[in-house]
């Protein structure tokens, strides 16, 4: 796969901002090259990390007095199943679209089709749950996540798969010709490996991959915290997307892997600007200045930095626990940290 843009900007997708135009803005500012559609969860509870993505799920129910969505299988769960599994036996997406009162923040692709924006863009990015924190995050009628069920986990992979063929679709009919990245965001793997995690490594690459291999272009996943790195490098991702300010060092001890997956044309999507309180002790020199000490780390355990060149940065995690100062601060680091790096 070919990547000819070193060190170009994008962001992850949440923000806590309320009103979407102001996003939009920020986006056509600081990440007018790889634009991405934003997430408000503070909006709205439909755009929470779970249910912004369980639109269409097969007998989903939700209390949005209690902030709370779950599967219901004891009443006309088998009906929806047999619906379910024809849309996907037709090639139906429109069952998996979606709609406004779930994502208000895709109302930047028609602003993303004027020719002078489109002029800017090398790549539009989407993002999705992935199946882990999905999985985990989603219970059924007895509060049990419904990853740990076989039928129910089968059904949220394919069900994710759609959603994601559905945003494929959506920005490649806007944008024809411009290459698509999608994230899958996997903040739950951070758990993996723990003593709190029953999570099955091979489950959890199966799930990954069949998520990332329904979908073309480039597929990354993004995990905000710490885990087994090799778990994440062994599936067939073009893009890592990692906590380079906080976990650099812990995915510098994977270096066969990251090795491996960097020579097949993997691509590393740094998180070097901090999405906390930290970034008040900042600035741009200091993160140009943090990166460049993680390429040195990473060259260091043989690692071409040729190779460490295939880079696109980000904040480290989505903003939405930030204030909309800071969220504005980051983005504006992240651009600022880019453009100096390109310089170079």
């Amino acid at each position: 796969m070919e990547f000819k843009d070193p060190f170009i900007a994008t962001g992850i997708g949440s923000f806590p901002h309320k009103d979407e135009k102001e996003v939009f803005r920020l986006i056509f500012k600081d990440f007018s090259e790889i634009p991405f559609w934003p997430q408000l969860p503070k909006r709205s509870f439909f755009e929470g990390m779970v249910v912004q993505y369980a639109q269409g799920f097969p007998s989903l129910k939700w209390d949005e007095k209690e902030q709370r969505v779950w599967v219901d299988t004891t009443q006309g769960f088998d009906n929806e199943l047999e619906r379910f599994y024809g849309w996907l036996e037709n090639g139906e997406l429109e069952p998996f679209e979606m709609t406004e009162d779930f994502a208000i923040g895709l109302g930047i692709l028609k602003e993303l089709a004027s020719q002078d924006r489109q002029k800017k863009m090398k790549y539009i990015k989407g993002q999705i749950t992935g199946p882990i924190t999905f999985g985990l995050s989603l219970m059924d009628q007895e509060r049990r996540p419904i990853f740990y069920d076989p039928t129910l986990r089968e059904i949220l992979i394919k069900h994710l798969s759609s959603k994601a063929q559905w945003m494929q679709k959506r920005l490649s009919d806007l944008f024809p010709g411009t290459q698509t990245i999608l994230f899958f965001d996997e903040p739950s793997l951070s758990s993996f490996g723990s003593a709190f995690s029953s999570l099955n490594r091979q489950e959890v690459i199966l799930s990954l991959n069949e998520c990332l291999d329904a979908i073309e272009g480039l597929k990354g996943v993004h995990c905000c915290g710490n885990t087994d790195w090799s778990l994440l490098l062994e599936t067939r991702l073009d893009i890592l997307s990692f906590d380079a300010f906080n976990y650099l060092e812990m995915l510098s001890l994977y270096p066969k892997d990251l090795k491996a997956f960097l020579e097949r044309g993997g691509i590393l999507a740094w998180g070097i600007v901090p999405t906390s309180e930290a970034i008040l002790k900042e600035d741009a020199q200091s993160l140009v200045k943090r990166f460049k000490e993680g390429v040195e780390r990473l060259s260091k355990k043989g690692i071409d930095q040729t190779l460490l060149q295939r880079a696109i940065l980000t904040p480290s995690c989505g903003m939405a626990s930030l204030s909309v100062p800071l969220a504005e601060k980051v983005c504006e680091l992240t651009a600022e940290v880019s453009k100096r790096l390109r310089k170079k």
